[in-house]
Order: C-alpha cells, then sequence, then structure tokens
C-alpha cells in the first residue's frame, strides 16, 4: 500500500499550517514526521486520516482517494494510535484489541475464532499475549500504549499512524516502543508514520525522515542525510546550545 499526497495543504479554518506537500511512502518503512511545535505534525497525520479535512489536494492510497473510501474502507486500509486516549475502567487488554476488528465483524459485533486468534496473535506481537485478560487501567504506561498498538495490528491495515507514540513514556519504555514499531514495519510489511519529538531515536531507528519546517517546507531524506541539513541542525538548535551533525548537543 503506497500513500500518496498532490499539492496537499493542512491548517485549520482555513489558515494553512504546511501547504505544497508531495509525499510518498514505501511498504515496510517506519517514517519519523519532525518538526518543532506548531509546524503541523499532529495535524497531517488527522488528515492523512481524515479526521480532519484538507484544505487543498489530494491524499491517496494507492490509486484510491481519500475522500472517495467510505469509513468502512478506510477503517480497512489504515490505522490511527492517537495520544491521550480514555479507556473505560472495566476494559481488558483484549477488549480494547478486540476493538481493531470491528471493521470486519458483522452488525452483531460478533467475535469469530478467527477474530479472537488475530486478536491473540496481535497482543503477541507486542509482547502482551499474558495480559489478555488485565484491565487497561492496571498496566503500566509502555504496556498501554503497547496494547493500543496491538489494537492497530488487530485493525490489519497495511498502514499505521501514531501521533506522539512515546509520550509519557520512560526512556527504556520509548526505546522498546520504536523499536517494536520498526520491527513490525519490516517483518509485517507495515507503512508506519509517526509524529515525534524523540529526535535522536528517530535519526537511530527510522528509515526516513519527514520533516516540517517553519517556512512551511518539508524536507525528507534518510536519518543519515538529513542530519547534515543546516535547516535541521538549526531548527532544533537555540541561543544556549547547538546541536551537532553527530546527533549529540553542544553548549554554547
Amino acid at each position: 500500500m503506497k500513500l500518496t499526497t498532490h499539492n496537499l495543504a493542512i491548517g485549520y479554518e482555513r489558515k494553512i499550517i504546511q501547504g505544497n506537500l508531495n509525499l510518498t511512502s514505501e511498504t515496510s518503512q517506519m517514517i519519523a514526521l519532525l518538526g518543532t511545535n506548531g509546524t503541523g505534525k499532529s495535524t497531517l497525520l488527522r488528515t492523512l486520516v481524515s479526521l480532519q479535512p484538507p484544505l487543498e489536494g489530494e491524499i491517496k492510497y494507492d490509486d484510491k482517494s481519500l475522500v472517495k473510501l467510505t469509513p468502512i474502507e478506510r477503517a480497512k486500509i489504515v490505522s490511527v494510535v492517537l495520544t491521550d486516549t480514555v479507556f473505560s475502567e472495566q476494559m481488558t487488554v483484549y477488549d480494547l484489541i478486540c476493538m481493531g476488528r470491528i471493521p470486519y465483524t458483522s452488525w452483531t459485533n460478533k467475535i469469530t475464532k478467527e477474530d479472537d486468534l488475530i486478536i491473540k496473535q496481535s497482543a503477541e506481537l507486542v509482547n502482551l499475549q499474558h495480559k489478555l485478560t488485565y484491565s487497561i487501567n492496571k498496566l503500566s504506561d509502555g504496556e498501554r500504549q503497547r496494547a493500543s498498538i496491538a489494537r492497530a495490528l488487530a485493525q490489519n491495515t497495511p498502514m499505521i499512524l501514531l501521533d506522539e507514540p512515546t509520550s509519557h513514556l520512560d526512556l527504556p519504555n520509548r526505546i522498546e516502543v520504536m523499536l517494536l514499531l520498526k520491527k513490525l514495519a519490516e517483518e509485517n510489511n507495515k507503512t508506519i508514520i509517526i509524529s515525534t519529538h524523540e529526535i535522536n531515536l528517530a535519526l537511530q531507528i527510522a528509515h526516513y525522515i519527514w520533516f516540517l519546517t517553519t517556512d512551511h517546507n518539508i524536507i525528507i531524506d534518510t536519518p543519515k542525510n538529513i542530519i547534515k541539513s543546516d535547516v535541521f541542525l538549526q531548527s532544533f538548535s537555540s541561543n544556549h546550545f547547538k546541536l551537532l551533525s553527530t546527533g549529540d548537543y553542544k553548549l554554547l
């Protein structure tokens, strides 16, 4: 499944945050969407999954225009994991992952043996197969995020978009989630696009970087090349420290 955009403009109430976005993704890639606050990372992700309308341009999944897809058709192509999801106190890990099967169940929402197998396989992929009966609210932050990823996996879409998947996590869990997402992309033929503030982790783990600049431009390149960009280095530096092309910071 290939995502492409043509002259896409994103924003709110006719205020364009980023315009003329011509993007292409490939299968089995993890793409990190980077940029300083206000450059439109979350807005772009939400636009790509039709949670808010594009201001201009077109979004396609293979040869299918996003605006022409029904909600069920869209739910079978792309799944999304947003930040700060609120969970019911009674919801178990199994219940959450089960929600990923909604596009495939009948109007009765009856879970078949095949659905049950997919739910359990999705839990195993994120190493939560032993906690399917646990309440979501009894999990650690890292486990809760992995359960949300498992729900997206159970949705069985070729693309998964995640908004700040490592927010509120400690360093070991941030690394674990990022490595998990890369592994899922490579081994399960998924295209995974994440917005993140984890610059160093993204540069080490992602296959490609989509960098949204403050002057309404986007730079697309490999981590190895983008770290050499003066615009990229300057964007994440200040009057008191400088981001180096090695990924390290230097006090001024």
